[in-house]
């Protein structure tokens, strides 16, 4: 039996208030399930998708923990600052990272327990002088976790509790070593919380490194929250069939998957012209225009966010209501982190998957592994932008090929061409008339001119 009481799973009473603040009266399952093992000390491995309450699974022990073993108020306790830091938590994205810096600092805002969060590509002196204050709970990326640490802002030495979010993506993106260059520096005697949308073999293989005989919650994969619709479309089709799914008035808080960059911006731009307000999300835009794409989903701003997978984890907006995979990841498990985003804050939410003919294997697997139907619903857009059916009319002659095509020059290229021949035409003349005066046939023309050299025929004489 689940037990819907956060007091009665050890929640320190001095949090609840906050969660009463943000309309929290009861755990979700992820929550309920591994909050009692969590507080009491153990190692946690936790399997549960996208959106489902991790954040605060996490961030509750850490408080509850941290607040039996306080500083002062003035965190005088430390005679050296850095010993003051005993919680990290590390996160694969930036925008993840500033997700739970704020929830961390909203959960703690009614102690004397302090927090920062830190990440890539911003100033890095304003996060140093926020650790040489001294903070409780650190919260950052593992890269720039690493040049703190070799700048000497902070130290691991103390940490007593370490939190892995979303390891399945921190993988994917290559930040294992990093990952366990920070755990070395950690005291063997810590308690470390691991948590993970899929488990595959390269997570079980960090698990077994880095926790000690772990409460495990979850199975190997997540189930989808919400059954997507997958249609059959070609690549030309996916813009119109896009556009047909936003005529629906109701759907707002729409957040459209793409495979690149490139082509994020395309479908943005494409969607803009149609005048659906549309906010861009990718690696390549600044902290600025990231911040100011996410806010306009969330504040309403905008109705359709367009992003790569940069978006696809743990980012808590409560806008998002409809997922669109525009076009389908490169790993099979990032289909189930992109539709976690649809109904992140509310039971109601729907996704879409756009479905290639190349696709359509990966679909079955991916399909299978959600434990729903793969059958693909026609696009209803294709008979509008299907392509003309091959063949040649009867006043129609194919096109030629190879050799025997014709070539298509511009204008440009003609010019330069013709230039070139008019240069190769005056030095064939000018040789011609040098060869004149050497036999003794002199031209009075002047170098570049016509001349007519020939034998018996003496050149005619220019005007005097």
């Amino acid at each position: 039996m689940v037990v819907q009481d956060f007091k009665t799973l050890g929640v320190d009473p001095l949090l609840i208030p906050f969660l009463t603040r943000s309309n929290i009266t009861k755990p979700t399952e992820v929550q309920a399930g591994t909050l009692a093992a969590a507080i009491t000390g153990r190692d946690i491995v936790a399997v549960a998708p996208t959106g489902t309450g991790k954040t605060l699974a996490y961030l509750l022990p850490i408080a509850t923990r941290l607040r039996a073993d306080k500083p002062n108020e003035h965190g005088k306790r430390f005679a050296d600052s850095r010993a003051r830091l005993r919680a990290l938590v590390l996160a694969p994205t930036r925008e993840l990272a500033q997700q739970i810096g704020k929830e961390a600092e909203q959960l703690l805002g009614g102690t004397v327990l302090r927090s920062a969060v830190v990440w890539g590509k911003s100033a890095i002196s304003t996060q140093v002088a926020a650790l040489r204050a001294g903070v409780d709970v650190l919260v950052g990326t593992p890269g720039r976790v690493r040049e703190l640490l070799e700048l000497d802002a902070c130290s691991l030495a103390w940490v007593q509790m370490t939190v892995i979010d979303e390891a399945d993506r921190m993988l994917d993106m290559g930040f294992a070593p990093q990952v366990r260059s920070l755990i070395e520096r950690m005291p063997a005697e810590r308690q470390t919380l691991l948590y993970t949308a899929t488990l595959r073999r390269a997570v079980e293989d960090l698990a077994d490194q880095v926790v000690r005989e772990p409460f495990r919650y979850g199975g190997s994969s997540t189930a989808a929250r919400t059954i997507p619709t997958a249609y059959d479309c070609r690549d030309a089709g996916k813009t119109p069939l896009l556009l047909h799914l936003l005529k629906e008035p109701t759907r707002k808080g729409v957040l459209v998957f793409t495979r690149t960059r490139r082509r994020a911006g395309w479908v943005a731009t494409a969607l803009n012209r149609n005048n659906i307000p549309t906010g861009l999300l990718h690696g390549d835009r600044s902290q600025k225009q990231r911040e100011a794409a996410l806010d306009g989903l969330r504040t309403g701003l905008n109705r359709v966010l367009v992003a790569t997978d940069v978006a696809a984890r743990g980012l808590h907006v409560p806008a998002i209501r409809c997922v669109v995979n525009y076009d389908l990841p490169p790993m099979d498990d990032d289909v189930i982190h992109r539709i976690g985003r649809a109904g992140h804050a509310s039971e109601f939410g729907e996704s879409f998957v756009f479905v290639e003919v190349r696709d359509r294997a990966r679909w079955g697997r991916v399909a299978l592994a959600l434990d729903i139907s793969p059958d693909l619903t026609p696009d209803p857009e294709a008979a509008r932008v299907a392509p003309k059916k091959r063949g040649l009319a009867p006043q129609q002659k194919p096109e030629a090929t190879g050799v025997n095509r014709p070539l298509r020059r511009s204008t440009k290229m003609i010019m330069a061409l013709s230039g070139r021949l008019k240069v190769a035409k005056t030095a064939r003349e000018n040789a011609a008339a040098q060869k004149g005066r050497l036999r003794g046939k002199q031209s009075n023309k002047p170098i570049g001119a016509k001349v007519s050299v020939g034998k018996g025929i003496k050149p005619k004489q220019g005007p005097r």
